[in-house]
């Protein structure tokens, strides 16, 4: 999908923000802001909101000095799923379905996402997610999906943020107790709080599957930015689990066969799924409603930009 010009106020709310996260000078500040407005003025709205936002990010990364402005809040969400990991599994084991169970707290927790435009409490979201509904679901050909493919089907899951990733794997376990083949892709650099390897390691998501990078430091999945190594999961997975806004914007226009597990925090991206499904502004207004979308599988366009 298309930058718009909402997207434009996300990125300058954005910009104060790792701002006031990478120096406490508020001069600097200021002129991270001012040029924040520069680049804004010269944004490509033919390109995703993703896309646009690299050269925000490694704007505000060189002016502060500060690489990764996001690092402690990413810590603390990690440190946040870790705690409730055990107690999320046991819900998801005894629950009637646990493959919808895990389904349901993987996308419950890309709450936890601090480039939304709103607030949230990640606490409360997690401990009420086995009640909130999906606005829009294809569930049951997701849950056929993952038991095809002669019983063993590979799958690239593409994660999304810190702290969700703890509830990833539990969505991996339960995809490899079906046979799947699981590889997980993360950033390639950081960006905002997006997942990194480092991420992955410190959750424990090494150990229990493959893990890659996507080569890139875009808070997306640009296929035309990224690595060959990870061109080459994309094109022969059977099925590619994409977690987040920030992949969805820059995979909605891919030809691929996707099933796409996110929130949705945003009226573009909201705007976007109601042409594109036939919902209402109602039904879906962009403040954090849970979808799960199969994208339309063709035989060609993978190996392209979005």
């Amino acid at each position: 999908m298309q930058t718009t010009l909402d997207c434009l106020v996300c990125f300058m709310r954005q910009a104060l923000a790792a701002a006031r996260l990478g120096t406490e000078d508020q001069a600097l500040q200021r002129r991270v802001v001012e040029e924040a407005g520069r680049l804004l003025g010269r944004v490509d709205f033919s390109r995703t909101p993703p896309e646009n936002a690299v050269a925000l990010y490694r704007m505000i990364a060189e002016l502060t000095g500060r690489p990764d402005p996001f690092a402690a809040l990413k810590q603390q969400s990690n440190d946040f799923a870790l705690g409730l990991r055990d107690r999320i599994r046991a819900r998801i084991e005894a629950a009637e379905d646990p493959l919808l169970a895990a389904v349901r707290f993987a996308i419950c927790a890309n709450i936890i996402d601090y480039a939304a435009q709103h607030e949230f409490d990640a606490a409360r979201t997690m401990a009420g997610c086995s009640e909130q509904g999906f606005v829009f679901s294809e569930y049951e050909a997701f849950a056929r999906a993952v038991g095809e493919a002669g019983g063993r089907p590979r799958v690239l899951y593409l994660a999304d943020n810190c702290g969700e990733i703890v509830f990833d794997g539990l969505l991996v376990r339960e995809l490899q107790r079906r046979g799947c083949r699981v590889t997980l892709a993360v950033r390639g650099r950081p960006i905002i709080n997006d997942a990194t390897m480092a991420d992955a390691t410190y959750c424990g998501l090494t150990d229990i599957c493959p893990v890659i990078d996507n080569g890139t430091d875009c808070p997306g999945t640009p296929l035309a930015d990224c690595s060959a190594e990870f061109l080459e999961h994309f094109r022969a997975a059977d099925w590619i689990i994409s977690k987040g806004m920030g992949n969805y914007e820059t995979l909605s226009d891919v030809r691929a066969p996707i099933f796409f597990l996110f929130t949705v925090k945003c009226g573009p991206v909201a705007g976007h799924i109601r042409r594109d499904k036939g919902l209402s502004a109602e039904q879906l207004p962009g403040r954090g409603e849970m979808v799960l979308i199969r994208q339309e599988e063709r035989a060609s366009g993978t190996g392209g930009g979005s």
